[in-house]
């Protein structure tokens, strides 16, 4: 018997231990990362830092939304921004009919200039920089006692409790301003704090305390009619510059200022073989990276879906394995990434997954890709336009398809979607 060795050749990839980190912060979902970031900010940085000062009060802002709804809202629903008003000019007008003097009125136009839509005071405001207009302008030297004064005549204007430097801050001249007996303001304030700090559980208050908290506007800036609940902050945002749309990351100088710190920190630890270090620059590595992952996912999607944003088509057909072809990225982690992620396209938060598309002859080798959408169009087209005295039968609508748009369907298909149109078989529509 004549022996035969069988030799079976197999290619193995073994993933090092930085390497399966970057692809476990890529996979990760914003909360887990955003623990991620928040562990080493509080390891290497100080939290009087204006970009700690500021993403911590992000954080808190998803604390008190999340409290209010007991429910992960934010990861959620969608909302439709206010931004048909503008907030600065709202202030400017009240702040001219103050009664201030000149130099104040001067303060105030400095200090609304920095309030962005959300009503939040930027952290690089400077008041050195206040200290040298005013004196430039009027000779006079003023203090930041001064400038304070001027802020918050400003957060007292409406929308109440603008021009905060935190969450908290706003919540608490909130309640200064409401028109409550002094022993439900001093609950407001216990129950402003005991969500701050993480001490208070939703599902323990009382009515009284839920009626206490409606009373609040957890986002000063918008219209009373906004609902907050309804409140997500886009992870990514669509902008036109010069005829062309960019795609940006949300916060992307926050990010990559905190990145910054904290990686010159780690550089400055001496034992530079410890392992903890190693997978801390790792981890800002897969948080660098996964954000660029999803810039590119969210160009990808926008430059295929182009007509349809610029108002010159239906959305295309577009699905996940599309999308991962054209990033490199495998389909498992384009979709975790896409999972709950939200871009702003003209003053809306729309999904990314709503940019998919599935298209009905998926399993057709050849002729133009068509959406649903698309479809049912095509079809009330051809039938809207038939000759009523020799009405279209499904096969012949089929073949129309193909002829006119290049369309290859099976028929059953067609009369899928003919019933589901409401139109009845060429027999019955015959006149």
């Amino acid at each position: 018997m004549k022996q035969k060795l069988n030799q079976k050749q197999s290619q193995k990839f073994s993933l090092t231990p930085q390497l399966r980190r970057q692809i476990e912060l890529l996979s990760n979902s914003n909360k887990e990362n955003r623990k991620e970031l928040l562990a080493l900010i509080e390891k290497y940085l100080d939290s009087e830092e204006k970009p700690v000062r500021y993403f911590q009060d992000l954080l808190l802002l998803n604390k008190y939304s999340s409290f209010l709804s007991s429910q992960e809202f934010l990861d959620k629903k969608l909302y439709q921004a206010s931004h048909d008003r503008n907030l600065n000019e709202e202030l400017l007008e009240q702040l001219k009919l103050s009664n201030l003097e000149n130099y104040q009125i001067l303060i105030g136009e400095y200090l609304i200039d920095y309030i962005d839509s959300e009503g939040r005071l930027s952290l690089e405001v400077e008041y050195g920089d206040i200290k040298k207009l005013i004196n430039e302008v009027f000779s006079k030297n003023i203090s930041d006692k001064e400038i304070n004064y001027v802020l918050k005549k400003i957060q007292r204007f409406e929308p109440i409790g603008c021009g905060y430097r935190s969450i908290k801050e706003s919540l608490l001249i909130q309640v200064e301003e409401i028109d409550l007996d002094r022993k439900t303001k001093y609950r407001m304030r216990e129950l402003v704090e005991g969500i701050s700090n993480s001490s208070l559980e939703y599902k323990k208050l009382n009515n009284t305390d839920k009626q206490i908290l409606k009373k609040l506007n957890f986002l000063p800036s918008f219209n009373s009619s906004t609902k907050e609940e309804n409140y997500i902050r886009p992870d990514l945002i669509l902008k036109k510059h010069e005829g062309k749309f960019l795609v940006i990351l949300n916060d992307k100088f926050l990010n990559e200022t905190l990145y910054q710190m904290i990686s010159e920190k780690i550089n400055s630890n001496l034992n530079e073989n410890d392992n903890s270090i190693k997978d801390e620059k790792n981890i800002i590595v897969g948080l660098k990276k996964r954000e660029e992952s999803l810039v590119e996912i969210g160009k990808i999607i926008l430059d295929l879906q182009t007509d349809y944003l610029e108002d010159k088509g239906p959305l295309l057909p577009l699905g996940i394995s599309d999308i991962a072809s054209k990033s490199n990225l495998s389909k498992s982690t384009v979709s975790r990434l896409m999972s709950s992620k939200f871009i702003e396209i003209r003053n809306k938060n729309l999904p990314l997954n709503y940019f998919l598309q599935r298209k009905v002859n998926n399993k057709s080798k050849k002729g133009q890709d068509v959406t649903s959408q698309q479809l049912q169009d095509k079809i009330t087209s051809l039938l809207d336009n038939e000759d009523v005295s020799s009405p279209l039968s499904d096969e012949k609508i089929r073949k129309k398809l193909f002829e006119k748009f290049d369309i290859t369907l099976a028929r059953r298909t067609v009369t899928k979607y003919r019933i589901a149109l409401n139109f009845e078989s060429s027999r019955n529509r015959k006149s």
